[in-house]
């Protein structure tokens, strides 16, 4: 298991499962490929131009992708991960699911680990569950992490 998935949404509990996934790439002298999914506003038309940060009008799909790398680089750089080790990172448009559980069918990867929410009950029906998903329909092992729960 040395090739390992981690999807983030650049919140500080997604900071810490990168941390726990690094912990467990540097100890099975693994690499990490740092997956970020969002989804663009669907009813928005594919045509709808907006002014980028240069000021220039740009597709509005072009700048959310431009933000989620910069973003993603910033979110590497806070991670403080462990030197030497290897990461790659990409950024995807889609339903987060439906992208990670195709990433894993690549067969590029050997375990994935990911952040849960620990919603349940009602939250759980309404929103659904993307690790639940995810756990499901994963071709490969997967190690999830419970946010821990604020005081």
């Amino acid at each position: 298991m040395r090739r390992i998935l981690v999807p983030v949404d650049y919140s500080d509990p997604s900071r810490e499962v990168l941390r726990y996934a690094a912990e467990i790439a540097r100890r099975l002298g693994g690499e990490l490929t740092v997956l970020h999914v969002w989804e663009c506003m669907p009813h928005a038309p594919p045509e709808l131009t907006v002014k980028g940060r240069d000021g220039k009008l740009k597709k509005l799909g072009d700048v959310i992708r431009e933000n989620a790398e910069n973003e993603m680089q910033q979110f590497l750089k806070s991670a403080a991960l462990p030197a030497g080790l290897p990461v790659s990172s990409e950024v995807e448009s889609g339903e987060a699911a439906k992208c990670i559980l195709s990433e894993l069918e690549s067969g590029r990867f050997d375990l994935l680990v990911m952040g849960t929410h620990g919603r349940g009950g009602v939250k759980h029906l309404v929103l659904g569950s993307v690790a639940e998903k995810i756990v499901r329909g994963s071709t490969v092992p997967v190690i999830t992490v419970p946010a821990i729960a604020e005081a």
